[in-house]
């Protein structure tokens, strides 16, 4: 079976204002979390707001840590993307996307390629009646053709409204799961940022698919 899943990078520095699961490097962003994985999505989003760059943590509470989030003029990031994966390979995205950026899948739809990254280098292939994705297809040379045994994942076009549909779920799902999650620390805060992860991460608008 094939899957989208949206995934975050983690953030480096340790969250001390609440509990934060110890990840590996990409967090999936699910669509009914615990709490603890709601801390920990959120840790990954906002965690560069609240520490400075030799990642010594500059906010003095979790509230503040919050706040300085709803302020900060880089909120349009996100690293991280859309996990694809069936029962044989799990193609993580690579650097350099992010997951505000997850809506570009849509433009595959209608036949474009988009960049997926590097490092593991995705490539993104439209292949006769599938939409093939290499994991490391992007390390070749211009021009070359990736081996046939190379890891990759065949989609039927078809398949990917549904793909996309179901990413959409999920972040819909963790935003329901934020907003009483924020109340737990301050109540003001809550409409606030389930606002700002909303916009940021372009989750509540329709797909048009």
């Amino acid at each position: 079976m094939i899957t989208l899943t949206p995934v975050l990078e983690r953030w480096a520095a340790d969250c001390p204002f609440w509990p934060a699961e110890q990840t590996d490097f990409h967090i999936a962003v699910p669509g009914r979390p615990t709490s603890q994985q709601v801390g920990t999505v959120i840790w990954a989003l906002i965690g560069r707001s609240a520490t400075a760059d030799d990642l010594s943590i500059i906010a003095t509470n979790a509230a503040e840590a919050i706040e300085r989030f709803l302020t900060c003029d880089d909120e349009d990031f996100a690293p991280g993307g859309l996990r694809l994966g069936d029962d044989d390979v799990v193609i993580d995205p690579g650097c350099c996307v992010g997951l505000d950026e997850w809506r570009d899948w849509l433009r595959v739809i209608g036949g474009e390629v988009i960049d997926l990254g590097h490092d593991p280098d995705p490539l993104v292939e439209h292949r006769g009646s599938v939409v093939r994705v290499w994991k490391n297809g992007g390390q070749l040379p211009a021009g070359s053709i990736p081996d046939p045994d190379e890891p990759h994942i065949d989609i039927p076009p078809h398949a990917l409204p549904q793909l996309l549909g179901a990413v959409q779920q999920d972040l819909l799902g963790f935003l329901s799961a934020l907003h009483p999650w924020v109340q737990g620390i301050r109540a003001d805060l809550a409409y606030p940022l389930a606002t700002a992860v909303d916009r940021r991460l372009q989750i509540r608008a329709p797909l048009g698919i």
